[in-house]
């Protein structure tokens, strides 16, 4: 890349395309902040930002890193900003509520490890009050807009954080999510939002330790899953000083999977698929689940009962009093000052009793125990991640209501202990971005992340508000401990055994096909049927197999349990690599039926249902 082909008007702040450009001189931190402040200069007062870093503070961070050299960091020169609930060393935090703001002492474990990791803090962000509401008009400091449309809400509670990086002002953004505010905001702008698996990233930073932080999580806002990906990589993790992290964070991977040529999908059934009116909505979702099929996915109607009764939950429920362990004080003390919808909802906080606290927990538990099976079924549940968006007067005539509304695909995630990817999916005929979430069970976010960036990568649609295609794909790296091995039959995507690799860590690389040195057999009397492969003295072909990962315990599991006459070694790729894979005995193919024509186990299973 040259400085000219990135524009400071245009230019993209992709993850990739800054790494790319600054590992090679292309371009300097300093271009690239001088380029963001006159960007926020020209959008005048768009209510983004309630704190933000002056000029030159940010470009003498940008000039410190200059000064050093490139040095590989993963967010070496990378702008960022940050939701103002959140902490950060030395800047004011208000939580939208000006009266109460103090000067931050230390920022958690989360967002140092972005300034560690060579990340330039370019701001913090406006926010519904309190962080209570999917809408981003709760503030004092003025709403947020789409960035499509000055009349529409940008959603919440997370408004600037997603504006700040659907503008063109920072690379990826911290935000929070208990309800639904890291992924609402994500819809509205035409960006990614990723929501961790709760306790998979330390919450340290959050003013006063969370205001719900039985559920609450960090989110990360980014242009593409790839770049929120990362990030979310970076701060995930066990932090011991933070009573709400796991342990077993720091085991999870985070680098996406490919999607597997086969998997099935879940969306909710009947008229639990709700649009309220919004027949543009509806369209784009329709369009979502068939490009969700010509990705190979099968799609599964899902009974969305349990997820529905965990929604209304959340805020109909006595979830709403947690809030009042931290905030009953500052109710007291600024009352008057407070948003009047927050006042609103927070003077219900002392309405629930203990008897009702434990009635709500055992009643999650019985519904995460019902939809257990769903997991087991599905690779992902795929939800609109809004019903619709409203325009601002809307909202401000009928604010609880719509609200409520925004939140019917959201609110059961959290506590659900779900993990949840917010892609862009198209526009409306007047404009407007929707997008969709993809949900899956705790800790599941490689194999959701694959998923998600296939979709978003099939909608062909620019990142945010600009022209700027979705980066080239680059091929995923293999973490250490993963072993690969390529499958033939059964345990293909889809297939009756896939479940034998996925529940051991494994994760699809890529589609492949043999020399042609091999032949297939269909092997009589198995259950469920499968193919053996051997490798041909003469007269083979290329057979079609898939190359999976596994971690290397699972690995070993995996291999152990083959069962005989089959086994492994190496197989001999058409592009030239070996790799370990599924062989057969020679002997156990004697008088089986020869399916080689066919060119792999899918294809004939087809040709014999057909």
């Amino acid at each position: 890349m040259t400085k000219q082909d990135w524009s400071a008007a245009t230019g993209s702040l992709d993850l990739d395309t800054l790494t790319k450009a600054y590992s090679t001189g292309a371009l300097t931190p300093t271009m690239v902040i001088s380029a963001i402040y006159d960007r926020i200069a020209s959008r005048g007062d768009d209510h983004v930002w309630i704190h933000l870093v002056s000029r030159q503070d940010a470009l003498k961070a940008a000039a410190v890193l200059e000064a050093e050299g490139y040095d590989e960091r993963p967010l070496w020169g990378i702008p960022f900003s940050v939701k103002d609930c959140n902490d950060v060393i030395g800047l004011p935090t208000t939580n939208a509520l000006k009266e109460s703001a103090y000067i931050a002492i230390s920022s958690g474990q989360a967002i140092t490890r972005l300034f560690d990791a060579g990340a330039i803090l370019i701001g913090k962000t406006n926010m519904d009050q309190f962080g209570i509401g999917l809408v981003g008009m709760r503030t004092p400091y003025g709403a947020c807009s789409s960035v499509f449309d000055e009349r529409y809400i940008s959603g919440g509670s997370s408004s600037g954080s997603a504006v700040s990086v659907a503008a063109g002002l920072s690379t990826f953004s911290i935000a929070n999510d208990a309800a639904g505010s890291g992924r609402v905001p994500a819809g509205f702008n035409n960006i990614v939002g990723i929501k961790p698996t709760p306790g998979l990233v330390s919450n340290a930073c959050v003013s006063g330790g969370g205001c719900v932080k039985t559920i609450e999580t960090l989110a990360v806002f980014a242009l593409t899953v790839e770049d929120g990906m990362k990030v979310t990589e970076l701060i995930a993790g066990y932090d011991p000083t933070y009573p709400f992290s796991k342990p077993e964070a720091d085991a999870v991977r985070l680098t996406p999977s490919a999607s597997p040529p086969r998997f099935r999908f879940g969306i909710p059934k009947g008229t639990a698929l709700r649009f309220f009116g919004d027949t543009e909505a509806e369209r784009l979702f329709r369009e979502a689940v068939t490009r969700m099929q010509t990705l190979g996915g099968e799609v599964v109607e899902v009974d969305f009962t349990p997820f529905e009764e965990t929604q209304r939950i959340l805020y109909e429920g006595p979830w709403i009093s947690e809030r009042a362990l931290s905030l009953d004080a500052v109710l007291e003390k600024h009352r008057d000052a407070i948003h009047p919808v927050t006042r609103q909802i927070l003077s219900n906080s002392g309405k629930f009793t203990a008897l009702d606290t434990f009635a709500a927990i055992h009643r999650i538990a019985e519904l995460k125990r019902d939809t257990r099976p769903i997991w087991e079924d599905i690779a992902v549940l795929m939800v609109p991640t809004t019903p619709t968006i409203y325009a601002k007067d809307e909202i401000a005539a009928d604010p609880i209501a719509l609200n409520a509304r925004l939140g019917i695909y959201t609110n059961f995630v959290n506590l659900m202990g779900l993990c949840g990817i917010a892609v862009p999916n198209g526009f409306r005929d007047d404009g407007l971005p929707l997008g969709v979430t993809f949900l899956a069970s705790g800790f599941q976010e490689a194999k959701t992340a694959g998923i998600a960036a296939a979709f978003h990568r099939a909608t062909g649609l620019s990142l945010a508000m600009f022209d700027n295609p979705y980066p080239e794909e680059n091929p995923l790296p293999l973490d250490e401990d993963y072993r690969e091995i390529a499958v033939v039959g059964a345990h293909l995507s889809g297939m009756p055994l896939n479940h034998e690799l996925t529940t051991r860590g494994g994760i699809f690389r890529r589609a492949a096909k043999t020399t042609d040195t091999y032949r297939l057999y269909a092997l009589n009397g198995t259950v469920p049927p499968k193919p053996g492969l051997i490798r041909a003295a003469d007269g083979g072909a290329g057979i079609a197999v898939e190359v999976w990962a596994l971690p290397a315990a699972g690995f070993g599991d995996f291999i152990a349990r083959i069962p005989a006459p089959l086994g492994v070694g190496k197989l001999s790729l058409e592009d030239g690599t070996e790799v370990t894979g599924f062989l057969c005995e020679s002997t156990a193919v004697a008088g089986q039926p020869d399916i080689t024509a066919h060119g792999g186990w899918r294809a004939y299973r087809q040709s014999v249902a057909a």
